[in-house]
């Protein structure tokens, strides 16, 4: 009878690695595909399933003539998806009751004292701010303290209109809170308190040398894009596009928030965060604290892409079952979105997902 159960056992676990395996080669034949169709040259993938790792990838050539294949841990710019990462630091320091998210900013930063603009509104992007100023190169040297003052005077002192505006300024100036209310630079706390905690150990932020620098290069239809062309590295930017990281540190961070990890928040704050907050301008599409929330046949999904010039990200999350996708690439042609449903269906017809 023990034979016979161990028997069983035997085969239905090897049934279920062969269908996991199948999945994973259909995935895998199906983004090379879409990859090569789309010209993108570098392209990384990450899996998340209940919780756990479940498949790391990499496509394509970060440097062709190198013959440097992508892997899971080649660099890329993850863009916006950085604002995550800065929104996650400022429910940090409300957890230890270092930061009012009802507090006007001026509390934090006296060159704002005369605002009337909440934390709040800026991680819901609500604060009336748009995105006047640009990022500049990193040679020019730009202070935070002179990026404020020129948002300061290119800004009304109360801004009147409260409605939905996605903007970087918001979360450039949630990074200078960050800094005030930790006495930490922005840099220097989102390293120790949230790349060190999960093991981001080869993440981070241009610092003028090639320690922090993407592998891939920014490409527009499959040409990279000449350098005098490319988004600038801008310090004051970091906070809401300036990390630089990989699908490998990305799923290890985001296997934590999941899992609503003590390490990164309390529990009930990563609920929090997810919380549909403010309607945007994108259909039925919320934001929370930092993510971006919907619905599609009850499965409450939270999201944040990511876009600059040469280079588009996404995390997709389904919180519930804790199943989620990254995906990096050095495309400004990349089609993410139908990307994602193709990797959704793939691991839903194969009951690798829910």
């Amino acid at each position: 009878m023990n034979k016979l159960i161990l028997l069983v056992c035997l085969m239905t676990t090897t049934n279920v690695l062969a269908s996991k395996e199948n999945a994973f080669d259909e995935l895998s034949t199906t983004l090379e595909s879409m990859r090569s169709k789309n010209d993108i040259p570098s392209m990384s993938v990450a899996i998340i399933t209940s919780g756990k790792v479940a498949y790391l990838n990499g496509f394509g050539y970060v440097d062709k003539e190198q013959k440097a294949v992508t892997n899971s841990e080649s660099l890329f710019r993850v863009a916006s998806i950085t604002k995550l990462f800065t929104a996650q630091a400022i429910m940090q320091l409300a957890d230890k009751k270092k930061i009012d998210l009802n507090a006007k900013i001026g509390r934090y930063l006296p060159s704002f004292r005369d605002s009337n603009i909440t934390i709040y509104q800026l991680l819901t992007h609500t604060s009336g701010l748009g995105d006047v100023i640009k990022p500049i190169s990193y040679e020019n040297k730009r202070t935070i303290s002179s990026y404020l003052e020129t948002v300061k005077n290119a800004s009304k002192k109360n801004i009147g209109n409260k409605s939905f505006k996605y903007s970087d300024t918001n979360y450039n100036i949630l990074g200078a809170i960050i800094s005030a209310a930790s006495e930490k630079n922005y840099e220097t706390y989102i390293y120790q308190h949230i790349l060190a905690p999960a093991k981001m150990s080869q993440s981070g932020f241009f610092n003028g040398n090639n320690v922090s620098f993407p592998h891939a290069r920014p490409t527009y239809k499959g040409q990279v894009i000449e350098e005098s062309k490319r988004r600038p590295f801008d310090p004051s930017f970091n906070p809401s596009e300036g990390l630089i990281s990989n699908v490998n540190d990305l799923s290890q961070w985001l296997v934590l928030t999941l899992n609503r990890d003590s390490s990164l928040l309390k529990k009930q704050t990563f609920i929090d965060m997810l919380k549909p907050r403010v309607k945007t301008t994108w259909g039925e599409i919320y934001i929370g604290l930092g993510w971006q929330i919907y619905s599609e046949s009850n499965d409450k999904i939270a999201r944040h892409p990511g876009s600059i010039r040469g280079y588009k990200s996404l995390i997709i999350t389904h919180p519930n079952s804790k199943n989620a996708l990254i995906l990096l690439t050095n495309s400004s042609n990349t089609p993410r979105w139908e990307i994602a449903k193709s990797i959704t269906k793939i691991l839903k017809q194969n009951n690798e997902w829910q």
